[in-house]
């Protein structure tokens, strides 16, 4: 034991710092068992070793299973996230889907026609602006309209249909109905098909059958007649049916497909039969009118007036 104290080689820890100055140090009595002493102090150094080793053993396991439980309840709750954030996309992706509208607007002189997600076809006159969802949803299919549009309306007794239009709605479930307005002065639903009930901003309700027209005037019902169908909605062939209607009717209503301000100031009056193609240039309509009605047309401040021709 003597000799491996004396070829010990010291480190720098504290136990071997211990050691070396109890060993050059100390001046020990000459009784005293200097091996026993020594067989101690090693001992003693030894287990303080094992107890130093066991406690940082102990620590990193200690801080081992804190990892793990981190860990795990990291996983959790990122799943748990994971969960709650495929929830709420869902969610805001199924809003979103309800959301999503959809705008047309016909360009001057031309018509569109549009099939709904629902099957309705729609078919959009000159100047027209339709807004419709890309998917309905809901008790009821709705759509707004400015201008003038003639619906095939598909059939669902569940799911009413409604257009909103200048100052009134119409309700159906399944039809075939007409359109026009272009303002709130001057609208009109007629009837082709089926049953509709329109009613006004100012709570008028009516119940059309086939070959009805309504006429609105500021959310007002002014006048409910029988008429042809057929008349109002010629214009998605290209033509105007003309039995008899004024040549002040008839500008006013190519003032709406045009987007053009036309006064009669002369020939206003007159009636007009036959046939009005609507597809050509706004002048060459008009030039066939003028022969019609015996006027002239002359514009001024980007307003078109009908003259008399002396």
């Amino acid at each position: 034991m003597e000799e491996d104290l004396k070829t010990y080689q010291y480190g720098e820890s504290l136990e071997d710092c211990k050691i070396k100055s109890f060993v050059e140090d100390s001046k020990p009595k000459q009784h005293m068992d200097i091996a026993a002493i020594k067989q101690k102090t090693f001992q003693k150094i030894h287990e303080e070793e094992r107890k130093n080793k066991r406690r940082r053993m102990t620590t990193i396991a200690a801080a081992a299973a804190s990892l793990l439980l981190i860990v795990g309840f990291g996983i959790g709750r990122l799943t748990t996230a994971d969960h709650e954030l495929n929830h709420q996309l869902a969610a805001l992706s199924k809003k979103t889907e309800t959301e999503v509208m959809q705008m047309i607007k016909v360009p001057v002189g031309e018509k569109a026609t549009i099939i709904l997600a629902d099957g309705t076809k729609v078919v959009a006159n000159s100047r027209t602006e339709l807004l419709y969802p890309k998917n309905f949803k809901g008790d009821t299919r709705e759509v707004t309209v400015h201008g003038e549009a003639y619906f095939e309306v598909a059939h669902d007794t569940e799911h009413p249909f409604i257009v909103k239009a200048n100052k009134f709605n119409v309700k159906v479930l399944g039809t075939r109905f007409n359109i026009s307005s272009y303002d709130a002065t001057t609208s009109n639903v007629v009837l082709v098909q089926g049953s509709v009930e329109l009613t006004t901003q100012n709570t008028d309700v009516v119940r059309m059958k086939p070959s009805d027209k309504v006429d609105i005037s500021d959310g007002a019902i002014t006048q409910k007649t029988q008429v042809d169908p057929d008349d109002y909605i010629s214009w998605m062939n290209g033509v105007i049916n003309l039995h008899g209607e004024t040549v002040r009717q008839i500008t006013q209503r190519l003032s709406q497909h045009y987007g053009v301000k036309i006064v009669c100031d002369a020939g206003g009056d007159t009636p007009l039969y036959g046939k009005l193609s609507i597809q050509g240039a706004l002048t060459d309509i008009l030039n066939v009118i003028n022969n019609m009605a015996g006027v002239k047309t002359v514009e001024k401040d980007h307003v078109i007036h009908l003259v008399s021709k002396n």
